[in-house]
C-alpha cells in the first residue's frame, strides 16, 4: 500500500475536526485534480516525442520535482498502517492511493506548485543598442510518479527547491541574488546550484536519458575540460547541420524573466539556451545555474569596460592602449586581470555546480570594431585572446566552459586566434536577409568546415526550413538578442521557427550533467 505524506495530513485534519469521513474524500478529489493535470502534462510531452520520433530520434526528460522530503515509498506500510488504525481508518479504500507511474498520484512538488511545463524566471542582459535579457526556469516532466530514479528503482530524495513563501518562486528570488540570506537556506538548493553532481542522498535528475553519444572523440580546446563540458561539446558537434539549438538573450539590465517568459507564452516551451551578461553581474550566474539545472544551456559574454575604466556599456565602447593592456606592470594590464579575475570567479561558480557554459567574450570582432577590443590590430586582438584563454585555463582553473570565438556579421580572418583556441566561432548580425547564406559562408572560409559554426547573436530569428534546405546555412544556435524577439520579429514567424522540427527547445536538449 502507497499513501502519501499529505494524504495522511489532509486526514488527520478532518480527524481533529471530528469529521473523519471527509478526509478520504478530500484526498480523492485533490487526486483527481492532480490526475487531471497531470494527463494534459502527458499529452504535452507525448506531442513532443512524436515530433522526434519522426527525425528517427528520440528525447526522454525526467521530472525533477523539487521534494523537501522523500519520496512516498520511504513511508514503511506498517506505520501506515498503524497510523491509520489509530485514526479509526484501518481499511481506507484503495481508490486513493499510489500512482500510476506515469505522473498520476499526489506529489510533494505539485503542492509547490511545479508542473510537467518548464516555470519562468528571472533578471539580467543586454541589447544591441545594447544590454542583455533572460531568465530560468525549472521543469518538471513526466514523471513516473513513485518518486524513484529510473521506472521501478529505489527510492531517491531529491535536491530542495521548496519557495519560503507564496510571492515568489526559487528561481525569481535566486536570480535577484536571494541565495546566500538566512531566510533562503534549506528552501531554494535547486535554484541556487547547491545540489551535488551526485544522485545519491539528494541528488538531482534520477533517471534522465543521454540520448547522443557523449563518447564523440572530439577533444576540448582544454585538455582539463570537465565532463559537463565534454558532453556539451560533443552534443553541439552530433546536431550540427541537422538541428539547430533555439536561444534567447535575456534583458538583464531591467526585466529578464519576460524574455523567457515569452515564449513560454507563444510557443509553449523555453529556448535551449539563456544568454547573459556578466556586464550585469547581479543574478546573472545563479540564472545561468538555474537554466542549466532545468536542462537548458547557459551562454555568457561579458561587455567588459576598456582597462583602466569600470565596466559599463559605454565604457565598453571606449578607447584602451591595447600594448599596455598586454604589457604587465602598467595600470591597463593590472585593470585587465582583475576584470579577468571576476569572470573567473563567476564561471568557477558555476564549475563547482556543475555547469558548462558557452563562453562568447570580445564579441562582435572586426577591424575597427565598436568596442575597446577591437579597435586594434588583428594580432593585438588574438594576443588579447590568447593571454585570456591562458589566464582563465591555467591560472585560474577554468575548466567548465565551451570556447565561443564571436565575430561580428563581418568575420575577418585577420582576428582568427586559432583553432587551438576556441572550439566553436561564429558570426552575428542585425540584418533581415535570413538564413544568411553569405555571412555563414564567409565563417566557414575561415574556420573550416569541421567547427559548428553558430550565429551567437541575431535580431532575426531564422528559418530552420531554409537553414537546413540543402545545407544552406545549418547554423548550430541562434540567440535572438534581449528585445528583439518582440520588436524585430512575427509572431508567427517564431511560432513557426519553433514547431520546426529542425528546433531544439529546452525540453528537448538531452542530459548533459
Amino acid at each position: 500500500m502507497e499513501v502519501e505524506l499529505v494524504d495522511i495530513i489532509t486526514i488527520l485534519r478532518y480527524r481533529i475536526d471530528g469529521s473523519p469521513s471527509r478526509g478520504w474524500s478530500s484526498v480523492r478529489s485533490i487526486r483527481n485534480d492532480r490526475n487531471d493535470r497531470n494527463g494534459r502534462i502527458r499529452r504535452k510531452r507525448a506531442t513532443s516525442i512524436a515530433k522526434h520520433a519522426a527525425l528517427g530520434t528520440q528525447t526522454k526528460k525526467t521530472a525533477r520535482y523539487c521534494m523537501p522530503w522523500t519520496p512516498n515509498n520511504n513511508i514503511h506500510p506498517s506505520f501506515v498502517c498503524l497510523l491509520l488504525t489509530v485514526l479509526g481508518c484501518a481499511n481506507p479504500p484503495s481508490a486513493v492511493v499510489g500512482g500510476d507511474g506515469l505522473g498520476n498520484g499526489s506529489k510533494p512538488g505539485d503542492s509547490a506548485g511545479i508542473s510537467g511545463s518548464d516555470e519562468a524566471e528571472s533578471p539580467d542582459s543586454g541589447t544591441e543598442g545594447e544590454q542583455p535579457s533572460g531568465s530560468s526556469t525549472l521543469d518538471a516532466s513526466e514523471s513516473n510518479g513513485t518518486g524513484t530514479g529510473a521506472v521501478g528503482g529505489p527510492p531517491v530524495a531529491m535536491c530542495t527547491d521548496t519557495p519560503p513563501d507564496d510571492l515568489y518562486t526559487c528561481l525569481e528570488q535566486a536570480g535577484w541574488g536571494k541565495c546566500n540570506e538566512s531566510w533562503m537556506v534549506g528552501f531554494c538548493d535547486l535554484s541556487c546550484g547547491r545540489c551535488p553532481e551526485s544522485n545519491e542522498g539528494t541528488g538531482t535528475d534520477p533517471g534522465v536519458d543521454t540520448d547522443f553519444d557523449a563518447s564523440c572523440g572530439v577533444e576540448p580546446v582544454n585538455p582539463n575540460a570537465t565532463v559537463q563540458t565534454r558532453n556539451l561539446l560533443c552534443y553541439l558537434y552530433s546536431i550540427y547541420g541537422t538541428r539547430v539549438l533555439s536561444g534567447q538573450q535575456e534583458t538583464s539590465w531591467d526585466n529578464p524573466a519576460a524574455d523567457i517568459a515569452f515564449y513560454q507564452s507563444t510557443v509553449g516551451a523555453y529556448p535551449a539556451i539563456l544568454g547573459g551578461d556578466f556586464l550585469y553581474p547581479d543574478g546573472t550566474t545563479d540564472r545561468a545555474i538555474a537554466y542549466w539545472n532545468a536542462g537548458g544551456i547557459p551562454m555568457i559574454r561579458y561587455h567588459m569596460g576598456a582597462p583602466p575604466l569600470e565596466d559599463s556599456y559605454e565604457n565598453s565602447m571606449g578607447s584602451s592602449n591595447l600594448d599596455n593592456v598586454l604589457t604587465v606592470g602598467t595600470a591597463e594590464y593590472t585593470s585587465f586581470i582583475a576584470k579577468l579575475d571576476f569572470a573567473a570567479d563567476e564561471l568557477l561558480r558555476m564549475q563547482e555546480a556543475n555547469v558548462a557554459v558557452l563562453w562568447a567574450p570580445f564579441h562582435e570582432v572586426q577591424p575597427n570594431g565598436w568596442f575597446w577590443w577591437a579597435k586594434g590590430s588583428g594580432q593585438q586582438f588574438i594576443q588579447l585572446w590568447r593571454t585570456m584563454f591562458d589566464y582563465l585555463t591555467t591560472t585560474r582553473g577554468v575548466n567548465n566552459v565551451v570556447w565561443l570565438m564571436p565575430f561580428s556579421g563581418s568575420p575577418n580572418a585577420a582576428f582568427y586566434p586559432g583553432p587551438e583556441y576556441l572550439d566553436l566561432a561564429g558570426p552575428d548580425t542585425y540584418d533581415q536577409g535570413e538564413p544568411f547564406v553569405a555571412m555563414y559562408n564567409t565563417t566557414r572560409s575561415i574556420v573550416g568546415t569541421a567547427i559548428p559554426i553558430p550565429l551567437h547573436e541575431t535580431g532575426t530569428i531564422p528559418d530552420p526550413e531554409r537553414m537546413f534546405e540543402n545545407g544552406a546555412a545549418p547554423w548550430v544556435l541562434f540567440n535572438v538578442w534581449a528585445g528583439y524577439q518582440i520588436s524585430n520579429n512575427d509572431v508567427v514567424a517564431i511560432q513557426r521557427t519553433y514547431a520546426s522540427e529542425y528546433t531544439v527547445t529546452r525540453d528537448e536538449v538531452p542530459n548533459l550533467r
